[in-house]
């Protein structure tokens, strides 16, 4: 996360947040899903997806998908009514936040009560960028 601000800020382009308030609130959004979901959505990940069968364990799952309401909702309430998280444009937090929130994407997360967060996770994936850093090694993806 702090490397991604520093690169935000050091070079001119799209992430940058162009002012310390949007700073601010990049910091702010990017510490508090590393604080708030990250783990949870890492566990989430483990027992749906990664560990093998017989290690997974569901009651582990459910209790991180209950557990992540909270943050989910306070992530959907800040989203209502804004396209992005910081500023009038992408930003790098935006990039941090989504980049966590793409583990519980793959672990069949459901949003469907976090109609904002889910708008805005749908958006954040579908830019060019994501989809070249996703598809990057594939065969027949272009380099």
């Amino acid at each position: 996360m702090a490397i991604n601000i520093y690169l935000s800020e050091k070079y001119e382009g799209a992430m940058r947040c162009g002012g310390p308030e949007v700073l601010g609130l990049a910091a702010q959004w990017s510490v508090w899903a590393m604080l708030e979901m990250e783990q949870l959505l890492l566990d989430l990940l483990l027992h749906r997806a990664l560990l093998p069968e017989f290690s997974r364990d569901p009651s582990y799952a459910e209790r991180d998908e209950l557990l992540l309401q909270k943050p989910l909702g306070v992530l959907n309430a800040a989203l209502a009514g804004r396209e992005f998280l910081a500023g009038g444009g992408f930003t790098v937090a935006d990039l941090n936040v989504a980049s966590i929130l793409v583990w519980g994407k793959m672990a069949r997360l459901g949003l469907s009560n976090h109609p904002e967060l889910k708008r805005w996770l749908d958006d954040c994936l579908a830019r060019p960028a994501y989809r070249r850093v996703r598809d990057w090694g594939r065969p027949n993806s272009p380099a």
